[in-house]
């Protein structure tokens, strides 16, 4: 099965590329398409969603949207608009990536190389970004970019610790195995 994941920024995809071998043990071929952030994603969703399936021939769809300031999931999956296409789900990321990343304890700890964990489920820190790179700082003496950032963590993260103490890599998580079950 071959699924096409549109993602907002190169540092998911960064993070989701690091991912291979999770996605390959479910027998899942993935590609991961950057849009230049959010507005784009919401402008050029069904151009998006047309190229994955008539040019790259792609077998589902997964938009993952942050969040971000809207006021919840279902405005931001609203608009993006792409529910109701076939073959075709938004997965909101709450707030933002970051928040997955600081789900998963043994990516911050391992990266930074000083005891952590979350705090419990991290889909309502209101900053996670700020708090993601405010713990990187501590490592490299400086605050890092977000491409920086997610360099530190990718080759540590995992997306099915992740699902422990996020609700929204845990639905990403479930949707992805799901797929590959009802594949096979």
């Amino acid at each position: 099965m071959k699924i096409s994941l549109i993602v907002e920024g190169d540092s998911d995809r960064l993070l989701l590329l690091e991912q291979q071998d999770w996605f390959n043990a479910l027998g899942i071929e993935v590609e991961i398409v950057p849009t230049d952030g959010k507005i784009n994603m919401i402008k050029k969703a069904k151009n998006f969603y047309k190229i994955a399936f008539f040019h790259q021939g792609v077998d589902f769809i997964i938009f993952l949207p942050d969040q971000n300031s809207d006021l919840c999931a279902l405005v931001t999956r609203q608009k993006i608009g792409m529910d109701t296409q076939e073959k075709s789900v938004t997965i909101v990321l709450k707030r933002e990536l970051e928040a997955w990343i600081l789900a998963d304890g043994n990516s911050i700890r391992d990266s930074i190389e000083l005891q952590y964990s979350p705090s419990g489920i991290t889909d309502t820190i209101s900053n996670p970004k700020q708090n993601l790179h405010s713990l990187l700082k501590r490592k490299l003496d400086h605050f890092p970019t977000t491409l920086e950032a997610i360099s530190c963590v990718k080759s540590y993260f995992s997306i099915e610790r992740a699902a422990n103490n996020n609700q929204s890599a845990r639905r990403f998580k479930d949707f992805v195995e799901n797929l590959s079950r009802d594949a096979s």
